[in-house]
């Protein structure tokens, strides 16, 4: 009889555990559909963007929104607190607050403010907060106009120069203080320029002696392959974090490429 019991508890046990792994399952092809949306064309801009998850649920965020009508392309990646299952709903509610903000927001900071006052009581009441970087490019005049709610700063590499360098512009994070206001910064970019986005995951990725990947090694990296496609480059910056960190795998990593294809900016 105690045989018995312990068998029916232990297919129990299996069952729920079968039942849970495809629930799971289905979240992640939800948001994979979501995440992996296409991405809108535009002649001006070669945009790309990649994302690996720790587990199979990710909280990084990364989206391109085209405002064809007035010339806008949208640029957004964030980065959610957590991972697994809860940070991955986060994700998909911040989304789709993004999605629908960029309708009725003219500049980045305004569209990041309205956004922490939408999510402010939520993600205060779950403890958890998010990171967002959210870029304008005007494709007219080749300007590039962001915002930054304690997002990683992006790199420029410009196709005249040797080096890259750090964006900068920081803010408040998502979710911990209402009522915030977030600064615009702007930059001009003309034929060949390219920018490149990451979450943490990428910048916090540690060797053996538990040393970070960093923005030193990554700005080399870009500069080395910056006549690469950026499909091409974010496959090759993948491939170097892995060579470098022993534990590849600990956070969210996600990448986002874009190359201003202009020939040369035109002024407003």
């Amino acid at each position: 009889m105690r045989t018995n019991e312990l068998n029916y508890q232990f297919e129990k046990y299996i069952s729920n555990v079968q039942n849970a792994a495809e629930e799971v399952l289905a979240a992640q092809t939800i948001q994979q559909m979501l995440l992996y949306d296409n991405v809108p064309e535009c002649s001006a801009l070669s945009c790309i963007g990649i994302s690996i998850p720790a587990y199979r649920l990710s909280g990084d965020y990364y989206d391109f929104i085209y405002d064809e009508l007035n010339g806008k392309y949208w640029v957004f990646i964030g980065d959610v607190m957590g991972k697994g299952i809860p940070a991955s709903l986060m994700m998909v509610m911040l989304r789709t607050a993004v999605r629908c903000l960029v309708r009725i927001s003219d500049k980045p900071s305004e569209l990041l403010s309205k956004l922490n006052n939408i999510l402010y009581k939520d993600l205060s009441r779950l403890r958890a907060f998010s990171t967002l970087f959210c870029g304008m490019f005007d494709i007219k005049s080749g300007e590039l106009i962001y915002s930054s709610a304690g997002h990683p700063s992006p790199v420029l590499m410009r196709q005249d120069r040797r080096a890259a360098e750090r964006l900068g512009g920081k803010g408040t994070v998502i979710g911990i203080l209402k009522d915030r206001k977030y600064n615009d910064f702007s930059c001009q970019l003309t034929g060949g320029d390219l920018i490149i986005f990451c979450t943490d995951g990428i910048l916090e990725a540690m060797d053996s002696e538990k040393k970070q990947y960093g923005y030193e090694r990554l700005l080399k990296v870009i500069a080395k392959n910056k006549f690469q496609d950026p499909g091409s480059l974010i496959q090759i910056i993948t491939n170097d974090v892995k060579r470098y960190s022993d534990d590849f795998r600990r956070d969210d990593v996600t990448l986002v490429a874009v190359r201003f294809e202009r020939k040369e900016a035109v002024s407003c």
